[in-house]
C-alpha cells in the first residue's frame, strides 16, 4: 500500500488539478455542499495507491456491498490477471481515514504492435457527501497522474452524470458508442422451446482448452487480457459458455455470473449470429436454478454499435426494454472493437468491450 502526500515533486500537478477544481465550479457549488461542508483541498486527503486488504473491507462494509454486480473478490482477480497493468486507489480523508472516492485503470497493450493502447479508467465512485469541484479534481490528478505512466489516451465507459467531468478533464473527448441496460425480473424470463440450434454444441468454460476462448476473445478485442477473459468465464458463481460448430470451430462464447446481491449479470456474450447467442443464453438458462427466491433481476446490457436486443425477444414474457446507461468516451483513437460478434459487453468496470 502506498500513500500519496503533498510534496514538491507533486505541486505542479496538485496546483493544475485544483486550479481545474475552479473550472468545475465556475457556476458555484451547490446550495446543500454550501452548508454542509468546507471544500477539500489536497492537503486533507491521503491517496493510497494498492490500498491493504484493511481498506478493502471498509469499503466492502460501505458502498461496495450497495453495489449489486460487485463481490469482494473481483479487486482479488483484477489484480491476479493484470498484475502491474493493473492500478486502484482510493482518496481518503486525513482525519478519520474515511474512504470518499475510489477509481482504478487498466493498461491495454495491443497484440498487434502498430495498433495504439490505450489505458481503461473505471470503478470511479464519489461518496455523495463529497461530490464537487473539489471531489473532481482529485479525479482529474488521479487520472492524468497514471496515464503519464502509460500513455496518452485515456477511454471510459463514462455515466451520463460523469460526462462533464470527463470532458473537462481532457478537453478533446469524443463519443463512442452508447451503452443501453435491461433489467427483467426472473418471472420475466422464460426457456424457448422452438429455437433452430442445430449444428451447435455448448460445452462448459471449464471444459475446453485456454486458446479456444482466447483466440476468439482476441477476433473481438485485440487487446491483452487472455487471464482476465479465462477467469471471468469460470467464474465459480458462473454459468460460462463456448460454443462450436460441427467442424469444431469456436463460433462465441457468454457467462453469466449471479451476485451475492442476486443480480443475474450476462457478460459477455460474443457470437457469429443470432442463432448462436440465443443457443448460448438458452444453455445457460437451463443451469440456472430459475426459481430460486434469492434472484434478484436479469442485468443485460447492449450497445447501439452491435446487434441490439432483438434476440433476447423469444426468452422474454414481456416487451423489451431498456434504459442508458454510459457512454464509451475517449480522447484520442478509439479502441479497436469487431462489434459485428457482440451481443453483450464484457464487464463494463474493466474494458471497452
Amino acid at each position: 500500500m502506498a500513500i500519496v502526500r503533498l510534496s514538491c515533486r507533486y505541486l505542479s500537478n496538485f496546483a493544475a488539478s485544483e486550479a481545474l477544481a475552479v473550472k468545475f465550479s465556475s457556476r458555484g457549488p451547490a446550495d446543500n455542499e454550501k452548508k454542509t461542508r468546507q471544500p477539500l483541498t489536497f492537503n486533507d486527503v491521503d491517496i493510497v495507491y494498492n490500498p491493504s486488504e484493511k481498506l478493502i473491507d471498509q469499503f466492502m462494509n460501505g458502498y461496495g456491498k450497495q453495489r449489486l454486480n460487485f463481490k469482494r473478490n473481483d479487486i482479488e482477480i483484477w489484480r491476479e490477471c493484470f498484475q502491474d497493468r493493473y492500478r486502484l486507489m482510493f482518496t481518503c480523508l486525513k482525519s478519520d481515514g474515511k474512504i470518499i472516492q475510489t477509481l482504478h485503470v487498466f493498461d491495454f497493450p495491443p497484440l498487434n504492435p502498430q495498433d495504439r493502447p490505450h489505458q481503461f479508467e473505471g470503478f470511479l465512485w464519489i461518496d455523495k457527501e463529497y461530490r464537487g469541484a473539489d471531489s473532481a479534481a482529485f479525479v482529474d490528478y488521479n487520472c492524468k497522474k497514471e496515464l503519464r505512466n502509460v500513455c496518452e489516451n485515456p477511454v471510459a465507459q463514462t455515466m451520463p452524470q460523469s460526462v462533464n467531468i470527463f470532458n473537462k478533464m481532457f478537453g478533446n473527448a469524443r463519443t463512442g458508442y452508447t451503452l443501453n441496460v435491461s433489467y427483467y425480473k426472473p418471472d420475466e424470463i422464460k426457456i424457448p422451446a422452438a429455437l433452430d440450434l442445430e449444428g451447435i454444441t455448448l460445452k462448459s468454460a471449464r471444459e475446453v482448452p485456454d486458446s479456444d476462448i482466447v483466440k476468439y476473445d482476441n477476433s473481438i478485442f485485440p487487446y491483452e487480457r487472455s487471464r482476465y477473459i479465462l477467469k471471468h468465464l469460470r467464474d465459480p458463481a458462473g454459468f460460462g459458455k463456448v460454443a462450436y460448430d460441427k467442424n469444431g470451430n469456436v463460433i462465441g462464447f457468454g457467462a453469466l455470473i449471479i451476485y451475492p446481491s442476486g443480480e443475474c449479470v450476462l457478460t459477455p456474450l460474443y457470437a457469429d449470429s443470432t442463432q448462436v447467442a440465443q443457443a448460448i443464453f438458452k444453455s445457460i438458462l437451463q443451469e440456472m436454478p430459475l426459481n430460486d427466491k434469492k434472484l434478484l433481476r436479469f442485468h443485460i446490457r447492449s450497445i447501439d454499435q452491435c446487434n441490439g436486443m432483438e434476440w433476447i425477444q423469444p426468452f422474454l414474457k414481456c416487451t423489451p426494454r431498456k434504459d442508458l446507461m454510459a457512454y464509451l468516451m475517449y480522447t484520442d483513437t478509439a479502441p479497436s472493437i469487431n462489434y459485428s460478434k457482440v451481443f453483450v459487453n464484457a464487464p463494463y468496470t474493466t474494458c471497452a468491450i
